[in-house]
């Protein structure tokens, strides 16, 4: 680009405080995930109430639009020949985020004639006012127009796995960095890990082996768990963290969301969209880092300015190398360093009101050597709570993220995670007496699942039935059951007065007939009589 271009490139664009934060996303090699991890942060950034856009800068594939399921019908290259506005192009999903679709207009972007230039100058200056955070997801591998968008970025992450040739690529792509004289902020960011162990020791070795042979220091940005949702999420081109929040990766990525809105999110960049392409363009790194230095010391130099100098017998930088080795080593001045450190660290916090930023550094350090002890980290995890709670009244860790430490904890085994909610159940009826799951409703959702078949139902009802008997003593009966044996019973007792009323009407059909016997008899005596065939004598008795 010709000197003019960047002189009018450096009058046209912003330069107010309040800039919007850019973040590369790089990797040494395809096939580690570096987009499907931008693109999730992104959409876990949204979630979080934060304005986000990706700019596409991969010019040879165009996996942003597969993974979000997007058709984009115009490109950044039509903004730059000005058939197009910036607006024009972005595309809006549903799951929050806007997407600046590159193609080949990226490859164009360190080449460009005044108009070319003037049409981005402006589309920026609209993104700018618009959004809290811009992901550059570029190409992976080592190629110049990577290391270019990578130079003119204040953080980069770089997207390894534990992977012998993922880490082998990402050490190529630091060294040239390296000799580019990079000066953002590195962070490595450990995806397809199978646990945290694993992604820290993965970073362990790759932080070794970049410090020891490039003199570099990278910072730990994160991992993300490896996880068969992801490829699910990849398939119906749904970012993992809408498709399912509570899935080990999609906690990962929220992690990770949640450390950017912190660190990075709660201070001003110096560095926004703006000055990140003016960077781009060419402007001279060497000024620009001058000048940055120069600021920092004054910074420095004003800060110490006010503490006694008598109470600071070593520079900074030899203090902080002190402290470090005595931390280590436990030297015999130890006591005497801890006075200092105690001293000068209250005099720093009455005067500037935070705690110094160096002795942060140093704590973060020793936190993540090798050889600390499990007991005194404990220890300090559970002062720092307590003093947590004596400030602000309330736990340091929300019921959300407890629930999710608790869960993660289980290491995905399904008896450590059922153990756990049979705890959790017990504690709620023991402190509220209640049942927090509705085993009726259970039963029922169960039932109506589509594999639930005519088999399972009758082993259902067998079961039911034994958990009756055990906690009544008695088989079960329904209501059904019942009207039966009501019925049977009244059956029973009919039958009985049956009997009864047969027996009493046989005892009547004998005195009937005894009565007709009686009756004959008495008509053939009249009979008789009335012939003369015997004498009639009123006195005498019938015989019959």
């Amino acid at each position: 680009m010709t000197m003019e271009n960047l002189n009018f490139a450096r009058q046209s664009l912003p330069t107010e405080a309040n800039r919007s934060h850019v973040l590369v996303f790089t990797s040494g090699k395809g096939g580690v995930g570096k987009t499907c991890v931008t693109t999730n942060v992104a959409a876990a950034l949204a979630q979080r109430g934060a304005r986000v856009c990706i700019f596409d800068a991969d010019t040879g594939l165009a996996n942003i639009n597969i993974l979000l399921g997007l058709r984009p019908e115009h490109t950044l290259e039509q903004v730059l020949n000005g058939e197009k506005t910036i607006q024009d192009i972005v595309i809006k999903t549903s799951q929050g985020i806007s997407v600046v679709p590159g193609a080949s207009g990226v490859a164009e972007l360190a080449n460009m004639s005044a108009d070319k230039v003037k049409r981005l100058c402006e589309a920026l200056v609209e993104l700018e006012a618009e959004y809290d955070y811009f992901l550059i997801d570029t190409a992976a591998g080592v190629a110049d127009s990577v290391l270019q968008f990578i130079d003119a970025a204040p953080y980069t992450f770089l997207l390894i796995t534990p992977e012998p040739t993922s880490l082998t690529d990402g050490f190529s792509l630091l060294k040239l960095l390296n000799a580019r004289n990079y000066n953002g902020r590195l962070r490595v960011v450990v995806n397809m890990a199978a646990d945290y162990p694993n992604a820290t020791e993965t970073y362990r070795r790759f932080a070794a082996a970049v410090d020891k042979y490039l003199e570099l220091k990278v910072e730990y940005g994160g991992f993300v768990a490896r996880d068969d949702t992801v490829l699910q999420s990849v398939t119906r081109q749904i970012p993992v963290v809408d498709l399912a929040g509570n899935a080990p990766a999609s906690r990962c990525l929220f992690a990770l969301a949640d450390n950017m809105l912190k660190y990075i999110g709660n201070s001003e960049t110096e560095i926004g969209l703006a000055d990140y392409w003016r960077n781009f363009l060419q402007e001279s790194p060497a000024d620009q880092s001058d000048e940055s230095e120069n600021a920092e010391a004054l910074v420095l130099d004003s800060r110490l300015a006010v503490i006694d100098r008598s109470t600071v017998p070593l520079p900074i930088d030899a203090l902080s190398r002190q402290l470090l080795a005595a931390i280590k080593t436990e030297s015999a001045d130890r006591d005497a360093l801890e006075s200092f450190v105690a001293d000068f660290t209250s005099a720093f916090v009455d005067q500037f009101g935070n705690f110094p930023h160096i002795f942060r550094q140093l704590l973060f350090r020793w936190l993540e050597a090798e050889n600390y002890e499990a007991p005194r980290l404990l220890e300090l995890m559970g002062t720092l709570e307590s003093l947590y709670l004596t400030r602000y009244q309330q736990p340091m860790h929300s019921l959300e993220d407890s629930a999710a430490r608790l869960v993660a904890q289980c290491r995905g085994s399904e008896a450590d995670l059922r153990d756990l909610i049979k705890q959790l159940r017990t504690a709620c009826r023991q402190s509220f007496q209640i049942d927090p799951v509705d085993a009726r409703q259970e039963v029922l959702d169960s039932i109506g699942k589509y594999d639930f078949s005519e088999e399972d139902f009758q082993q259902l009802l067998d079961s039911l039935g034994q958990a009756f008997q055990s906690r009544f003593k008695r088989p079960y009966q329904g209501q059904s059951d019942l009207l039966l044996e009501s019925t049977a019973e009244s059956l029973a007792a009919l039958a009985d007065d049956e009997k009864i009323l047969q027996e009493q009407i046989d005892s009547l059909t004998g005195s009937f007939q005894q009565l007709n016997a009686r009756r004959e008899a008495l008509r053939a005596a009249i009979i008789s009589g009335q012939q003369g065939a015997m004498p009639f004598n009123s006195k005498a008795s019938v015989e019959y």
